[in-house]
């Protein structure tokens, strides 16, 4: 009795994880009766969970040699002596032989465990439960007042959590239930909330504490006890499988039924507990049930296939086979499935052997032991594949940590992880992800590529290797293994949305939007498809179309702040969107990931000293060869020089090229904060003491406005990179010039207020800028107009207003540049220009190119032509560069007046229309002028060096002196207000009139 009593205390060690304690009542036994087969098999499995296959397969070949009789032992013993590749003796013990010990069993009854050594075996005691009442606050002897003051904030966080919830803010109004059962852990309301969000996402198990808490305080509700009764009984259940005890862990699963009938893991377990006790035609319908309620889940998938081959319904089994390999069954379960059902077409009506519910060592068949993830796990090891396996319960800690922004932590968990359990794809797949939010990217491609040999059809690991290989230019690469996938499995939605995104950025728009497409087709209720259809469309300038699906997946996915992004972006291209509609859509992103924010804005320590040192940061996802760093690169040196200033980067991109190497040289302090949490981000912008925060990316690509969002420093600003708001009220001030917001009828268009410098930001053509060619027309005789602009800003009003003008001036030509490659887009523009009597041989188009080859292009153009409502800027000033000068129609709201500025800023107001018509008298005018048109040509770059936007010392100096002003007025605790600062040698004239 003493030995049967020292083996369970050893078996509770060991489904509790004391590992050390286990080992030792192992050792107990094992000490009284050498050749105990229970105590050998189940030390054999823990060293090979601990220690390695090696380690165990002394000890499991004894409970082999003790117990012949025992299957499950034999089963195991064969799989560890595969595994440590002595492949004879498990060929000949899986042929009923004797087992060949490579240790003797009375030497191996003594072998230590090197854990051992200095343990206490008793068990340890177990931590109180989360959220424990020990309040002192709520004590009958606190004061009245400071009982009423509970009451308030009790009411205060009853009130946020029903209008977070109103506005669909579930994890929001979760985040605050967590704070509100910290402070008042004696309330009930907190816990009913946290209840609620696990039975949200069909956590019955996560639902088991938060309800026992809720329940306990308010003894009164129904529902609750209801709720209740489910997750205690999903509980029992579980505990009843674990041990083997199949026909009482179907009646408990059946409890959980009658309370939740469409809750398919209940279904699952039942099922599997079906099949378990010989009755496979009941569980079939259940573990279809599952199915129904969760497609995806491959472990669902394979105790339906292993139920329908011991109900010997084989036609019904392939025809299973099918759907989960495409959904992703692949690897040793599916090989030993298809083996199986292979065997058994071959003897037509043979049944399976079935194991008797006596041996529950034998519950996890073999064609299950490489299952899924979120598979029921017992919490004793009954299997060698379970010993080398983490616990589910480690994994959904590490995806709670994950999720919670601990991204780091999650790496280095993850790395201990894999050291632990090498054949478990889990492990390398955190390890992959987690790296790759740490912009580890050449790693995280390594660890994704051993995971994917484990995973091969997990799509977030397809993802993280299809993007890394797109991201460094192995397009052929990324294009091939979308394919692979599509291939293997025709449906396969992610398999189609990656090859759309690839094909999309090399530009072959066309086969992109069909790859976008099909991917929408199987998944239409998919945000990301969705998304990713959307942006193919707008890249091909199919506005109102990409809109829709931009607000489609926004709708789909309403905590994420892409789409939201994308959608604002997108509406800037639109004419016939008013502009207080294109503001309130940004207000909208503000009132819907800014305002749950706002509450917890903390107070900054920044030492209010209006003359001291200031620490700037900028913050973009454009610290690479982009249009952005034309902008902002030629300040930097002279802002780095400033003694008054110390600048931050937080670079949020994955490039690092020549121009993000030069950028890293002029600030003091850089920070890579790709894959960064946006709380994390904040609290480093905190801890850095920044004073003034500018964010140069605003509603684009990369940007990190849910970390400005929280509100990290106490004066925030955004410039540059967005010709509009960001409707947050977190963002201060907007830098601009008098030309791009001149008036209160575009500062409406702003929730910030506005700081107007001599100019915005100044330019500087790349180094790679060809000369200045002669006008062509000189030679041409005729004129070429010309357009640098992305298609996205080409509609159909556009090329209307284009063909007028071409009507206008006989003979003369167009030449469209910046055509994706391998599109339909010069198609669809020609067919515009056709439905407005332009001809296609009077077009010329120009596929998108390097830099160098962009600027040489201009030397075939005499006149450039604006697109409208989004205007050109950076497109504007090489074009000036480049002695070509532009013609443009302003807009309604600010991306329609980048073209003015820049045609301003040089005294080029004659190339500004003031209607369309006027747009038309215009280009004839200039067109008709060809002697004009060449000497404005030849004297172009030296116009340009004479204006502010070509200066970068006289922009840092007033952005210099801007930033000073934000600052003293937050120094003396005054709102944001709008102000000017005026260059000391700007000869620029006042401010325009309203118009």
């Amino acid at each position: 009795m003493n030995i049967e009593t020292d083996l369970q205390e050893a078996i509770e060690h060991h489904a509790n994880q004391r590992f050390e304690a286990a080992a030792l009542a192992y050792r107990a036994v094992l000490a009284a009766a050498p050749r105990h087969p229970d105590a050998n098999h189940y030390l054999g499995l823990l060293m090979v969970q601990t220690q390695g296959v090696a380690s165990g397969v002394p000890f499991l070949v004894s409970a082999v040699e003790a117990a012949p009789e025992r299957e499950e032992f034999r089963a195991v013993c064969v799989e560890a002596l595969t595994l440590e590749g002595r492949h004879d003796d498990a060929r000949s013990l899986r042929e009923g032989g004797a087992p060949k010990p490579s240790v003797d069993a009375d030497v191996a009854a003594n072998v230590a465990v090197d854990a051992d050594a200095g343990v206490d075996p008793r068990p340890r005691p177990e931590s109180a439960p989360a959220g424990a009442p020990a309040s002192a606050t709520a004590s009958a002897s606190a004061p009245a007042e400071a009982d009423a003051a509970l009451e308030a904030l009790a009411r205060e966080f009853e009130a946020t959590i029903d209008t977070l919830h109103a506005q669909a803010l579930h994890d929001n109004a979760e985040t605050l239930a967590l704070e509100m059962v910290k402070l008042l852990p004696d309330h009930g309301f907190g816990w009913k909330t946290l209840a609620h969000a696990q039975l949200r996402r069909g956590r019955l198990d996560a639902a088991l504490a938060p309800l026992e808490h809720a329940v306990a305080r308010l003894p009164d509700d129904a529902e609750l006890a209801f709720h209740l009764a489910a997750a205690r009984a999903m509980r029992d259940g579980i505990a009843e499988e674990n041990a083997g005890n199949f026909a009482a862990a179907g009646r408990h699963y059946a409890q959980v039924l009658a309370a939740h009938p469409a809750f398919p893991p209940a279904h699952h377990r039942l099922g599997f507990c079906g099949v378990m006790l010989g009755q496979p035609e009941g569980a079939i319908p259940h573990l279809e049930k599952a199915l129904g309620g969760d497609p995806m889940n491959l472990q669902y998938w394979t105790h339906y296939i292993d139920a329908l081959l011991h109900a010997n319904q084989l036609d019904a089994a392939w025809i299973a086979m099918g759907m989960a390999q495409e959904r992703g069954l692949e690897g040793d379960v599916a090989e030993g499935l298809i083996n199986i059902m292979t065997q058994l077409g071959l003897t037509a009506g043979a049944r399976l052997h079935r194991v008797q519910p006596s041996a529950p060592q034998a519950a996890a068949a073999p064609v299950a032991q490489q299952a899924a993830k979120n598979a029921p796990t017992p919490r004793l090891l009954h299997s060698l594949s379970d010993a080398m396996e983490p616990e589910r319960a480690y994994i959904d800690e590490l995806i709670a940590r994950f999720n919670r922004g601990e991204i780091a932590e999650v790496a280095e968990a993850a790395r201990a992880l894999v050291e632990r359990f090498p054949a478990h794809g889990f492990g390398w797949k955190a390890l992959a992800v987690a790296l790759h939010r740490l912009g580890q990217y050449e790693e995280s491609d390594r660890r994704a590529a051993r995971a994917l040999e484990i995973m091969p059809g997990d799509t977030d690991l397809l993802q993280i290797v299809i993007a890394m290989r797109a991201a460094k230019g192995s397009f052929d690469d990324a294009e091939a293994m979308a394919r692979e996938v599509i291939a293997k499995h025709p449906d396969h939605v992610e398999g189609h949305r990656l090859l759309g995104a690839v094909l999309m950025s090399q530009g072959r728009l066309d086969e992109s939007l069909a790859a976008a497409q099909r991917a929408v087709d199987l998944a239409s209720n998919a945000w990301l498809p969705n998304n990713t259809l959307a942006v193919t469309l707008m890249k091909l300038g199919r506005l109102d179309e990409a809109a829709a699906y931009f607000r489609r997946a926004s709708d789909l996915n309403p905590a994420d702040d892409m789409s939201h992004s994308n959608l604002a972006f997108c509406l800037t291209h639109i004419d016939h969107i008013t502009p207080e509609a294109l503001y309130a859509e940004h207000r909208r992103f503000a009132e819907k990931f800014e305002a749950p924010l706002k509450p917890h804005w903390a107070p900054h320590a920044n030492t209010r000293d209006p003359e001291r040192q200031l620490r700037v940061g900028f913050i973009s996802g454009d610290f690479c060869h982009h249009a952005v760093a034309s902008f902002f690169e030629p300040m930097l040196a002279p802002l780095s020089r400033d003694p008054g200033l110390t600048l931050y980067a937080y670079s949020n991109t994955t490039i690092d090229d020549s121009v993000t190497r030069r950028l890293r040289d002029g600030f003091a302090h850089w920070r890579d904060v790709v894959g960064t949490s946006n709380d994390a981000l904040a609290e480093q912008i905190r801890a850095d003491g920044i004073d003034i925060l500018i964010d140069l990316s605003g509603h684009t690509a990369q940007n990190r406005l849910l970390a400005i969002a929280r509100k990290p420093a106490p004066v925030q600003a955004c410039a540059i990179g967005y010709p509009g708001t960001t409707g947050l009220d977190a963002v201060d001030y907007f830098l601009a010039d008098r030309f791009w917001v001149p008036s209160d009828k575009f500062r409406n268009q702003f929730s910030e207020q506005i700081v107007y410098l001599p100019t915005m930001a100044p330019f500087e053509a790349d180094r790679l800028c060809p000369p200045v060619n002669h006008l062509p027309a000189l030679h041409n005789g005729y004129v070429t107009f010309g357009s640098f602009n992305r298609l996205d800003k080409i509609n159909e009003d556009v090329i209307e207003l284009w063909s007028r003008l071409l009507h206008e001036v006989p003979g003369s030509r167009m030449l469209i540049a910046a055509m994706p490659k391998g599109s339909a887009g010069p198609d669809q523009v020609a067919q515009w220009f056709a439905r407005h009597g332009i001809g296609r041989e009077r077009l010329d188009f120009k596929p998108r190119a390097g830099i160098a080859v962009y600027l040489q292009q201009h030397h075939r153009v005499d006149i450039c032509l604006d697109t409208f409502p989004f205007s050109g800027l950076t497109t504007a000033l090489h074009s000036l560069w480049m002695g070509v000068p532009t013609l443009t129609l302003p807009g309604r709201t600010v991306p329609g007046r980048s073209g003015l500025t820049a045609m301003s800023h040089v005294g080029l107001e004659s190339f500004i229309a003031t209607d369309r018509d006027d747009f038309v008298r215009r280009g004839v005018a200039f067109a008709s002028d060809i002697p004009a048109l060449a000497e404005l040509r030849l004297g172009m770059r030296e116009r340009c060096r004479r204006s502010p936007m070509f200066r970068p010392e006289l922009a840092a100096a007033s952005l210099s002196l801007a930033l000073r002003g934000m600052w003293r007025r937050w120094c003396e605790g005054l709102p944001p207000e709008s102000f000017t600062v005026s260059g000391t040698d700007d000869q620029s004239a006042p401010f325009g009139t309203d118009e």
